[in-house]
């Protein structure tokens, strides 16, 4: 029995040899197919990402300062900045020196003894005795000379500013022409009686201003010697 399982053994062995002589070609080919798949499969497997870094917790303790110059700091109230004042106007030189006996009415209504009504007052009157040179208050161009029904005869002049300057109740014979340049100072005229609106008050020049042709308070614009209003 042994005997026979011998030679059993030996022809499977002989067979199993002849095949492996007849196939073992391939079986290596295949092998290194196998691994040459492995490796690829490898290299491109994607890289591991890192792992972030894991945030603080948020019950940490939270560190205070124990300097009172803070503390206190945080208490004084921070002062506010004082605004900036505006800039004054500078007031330029009368026409000539006198008091103002009839200030300047607009929105309001003053007593006119010689018309003896109310009435508004686009100027303001300044005392002086006739014949008082009356000079230029701004330089500019004279925009009109000409004789106003109430005012007399009148001059005007305007200014690169746009201020035009009204000079009335003056003398006959202005000694300007329409078209004229004057400076600051130089003669407008005198001082007359030929206002027929205000010819009941002392002698005095009609002074008046308008601002692009709005009329103005003379006395902000103009340092007088003393206002009555």
């Amino acid at each position: 029995m042994m005997e026979k399982l011998r030679r059993v053994l030996s022809r499977l062995r002989e067979k199993s040899a002849a095949f492996l002589r007849g196939k073992g070609y391939y079986i290596a080919l295949t092998a290194c197919i196998a691994v040459v798949g492995a490796a690829a499969a490898v290299a491109f497997l994607p890289a591991e990402e890192e792992e972030a870094p894991s945030p603080a917790p948020s019950d940490a303790p939270v560190a205070y300062s124990n300097d009172e110059r803070l503390s206190e700091a945080l208490k004084t109230p921070v002062p506010t900045p004082a605004p900036t004042p505006a800039p004054q106007r500078t007031k330029a030189a009368p026409p000539l020196r006198g008091e103002i006996i009839w200030g300047y009415a607009v929105d309001s209504l003053l007593y006119s003894r010689t018309l003896d009504q109310w009435m508004t007052h686009p100027g303001v009157d300044v005392a002086s005795p006739k014949g008082t040179e009356v000079h230029a208050v701004y330089a500019g161009t004279v925009e009109g000379v000409y004789h106003d029904d109430a005012f007399g005869v009148t001059v005007e002049v305007l200014s690169q500013d746009g201020i035009t300057a009204v000079y009335a109740n003056l003398k006959e014979d202005v000694p300007l022409r329409e078209g004229a340049k004057v400076n600051s100072g130089d003669l407008i005229g005198y001082v007359g009686d030929t206002a027929v609106s205000e010819c009941g008050e002392k002698s005095h020049l009609h002074f008046g201003l308008y601002v692009k042709g709005k009329s103005v308070d003379p006395a902000d614009y103009v340092l007088f010697d003393k206002s009555l209003q």
